[in-house]
């Protein structure tokens, strides 16, 4: 495979989350100004008082949806950001990972430093439909929806190296696994889960429970893993500023894209190969990996 950088573009508040949105070659990301406020930028921009540290495209509408630093979980019309369209108090601590599935019911499922996990029916966001919480009140730094045999799961990552998952319908737990480091990101890759670490990366069979260490960058940490949708592909977003792209377990190619950590990935899930990714040094990347 070979990659590319085609745009990068400077940003006036640090970024922590990107997202395209469906059918569009439109972008949202989200992040923290200077002022502590919350910002997101599309065509439109809107700041509030609290720092946005994760976002997702939910429904039909593509409406934005943002968890940030007080718990707060709102809803926004990309079109219109001077007011939310919902906002809900859902954790008691920061919201540090979502997840979106966009099927018949629009559901959202967040992960917070309170412990808890929740998933929500966008319809109705006054209260969570599960609700799933650590006994220690361990930090939980990533979630991901996926499906396994026609059933909605729910994996769950924590600050710990704990990987969880859970029967979302059934609302019960399926399994877990202990990996070395805290899990930093979630992924599905058919029967396979992708997951990084502060110091490692791993495809879990989901069936199997087997463990396959990725040949990855050591000694920093791999903030974001993410496949290539309707391939056998996968990209880690890293602390040195690379995209390294695999196919099982080896490397398949590596971009450069910054000095400075990558800290969220995502791809265009109808143009083959385009990615977006934000950086520590206030920029967005978008390029081409085929």
């Amino acid at each position: 495979m070979k990659g590319e950088r085609l745009i990068s573009k400077e940003l006036s508040f640090t970024p922590y989350d990107v997202k395209w949105f469906p059918l569009s070659s439109r972008l949202c990301v989200v992040g923290a100004t200077k002022k502590a406020g919350k910002h997101v930028e599309l065509k439109v921009e809107a700041e509030t008082n609290s720092v946005v540290r994760c976002a997702a495209i939910t429904g039909q509408a593509r409406h934005v949806t943002t968890g940030d630093f007080e718990g707060q979980i709102q809803t926004w019309d990309p079109q219109k950001l001077d007011v939310p369209l919902t906002s809900i108090k859902g954790h008691e601590s920061i919201v540090n990972c979502m997840s979106s599935l966009n099927q018949t019911i629009s559901e959202i499922a967040t992960g917070s430093r309170d412990g808890c996990v929740k998933v929500w029916d966008t319809r109705q966001p006054e209260k969570a439909v599960l609700t799933i919480r650590s006994n220690s009140k361990k930090d939980i730094w990533a979630v991901a929806f996926g499906w396994i045999r026609n059933s909605k799961v729910l994996a769950v990552g924590y600050e710990d190296g704990l990987v969880q998952l859970f029967d979302v319908n059934g609302s019960q737990y399926l399994w877990n696994t202990q990996l070395k480091d805290g899990v930093c990101s979630i992924d599905f890759l058919n029967d396979k889960l992708l997951v990084s670490t502060l110091n490692g990366a791993y495809k879990i069979n989901i069936e199997s429970g087997k463990i396959e260490q990725v040949q990855a960058t050591k000694d920093t940490t791999l903030w974001c893993i993410r496949h290539i949708p309707n391939t056998e592909h996968f990209t880690i977003a890293d602390g040195n500023g690379k995209l390294s792209t695999y196919k099982d377990t080896n490397l398949d190619n590596i971009l450069n894209i910054s000095k400075h950590p990558i800290i969220s990935l995502d791809w265009n899930k109808d143009k083959k190969g385009l990615f977006a990714c934000c950086a520590f040094d206030k920029t967005i990347n978008m390029g081409i990996i085929q």
